[in-house]
């Protein structure tokens, strides 16, 4: 059965979520230029280690999943400044979100359990729309860029 050759899931709902994952990931690999497949490692890089370090807990919150949080938005805001693609600032911006998320349900007791766990699926969920955005946008950008001059260096 597949649930007991991939440790990572869990759930049919993480089931159904990874599936989603690699559909988009494919698609943004497939239709994507650089920018589009570095977001591709990117978020599969951190979908497998956030599921690797999810039970270490830092007070309230799972602290390994914090800091894959703090490196994608990191990652995601190294790409913004070399790329011009739009996507890119709002795959940074969403986990930008992510990462403070964490520190939101660690400074306030009264959050619960299931609005962290949810805020973050659909926080990475937004991550996934910007990449299919970027896969959209991918072959729009290649036609446009092949009509502008080439500027002399």
């Amino acid at each position: 059965m597949l649930l007991d050759i991939l440790p990572l899931v869990e759930t049919p709902a993480q089931a159904i979520y990874w599936a989603v994952t690699f559909v988009i990931c494919g698609l943004a690999w497939w239709r994507g230029d650089r920018p589009e497949r570095t977001g591709v490692l990117l978020v599969l890089a951190n979908f497998v280690a956030s599921g690797l370090v999810d039970q270490y807990f830092w007070g309230r919150v799972t602290g390994g999943v914090m800091i894959a949080d703090g490196l994608l938005f990191a990652a995601f805001y190294g790409l913004a400044l070399r790329c011009p693609r739009w996507w890119v600032r709002g795959a940074a911006a969403f986990a930008l979100l992510g990462f403070l998320s964490h520190f939101a349900a660690m400074l306030d007791a009264s959050i619960l359990w299931r609005a962290y766990v949810t805020l973050r699926w659909l926080i990475s969920a937004g991550i996934l729309l910007a990449l299919v955005a970027g896969a959209v946008e991918a072959p729009l950008a290649r036609r446009y860029e092949s009509g502008q001059p080439r500027a002399l260096a």
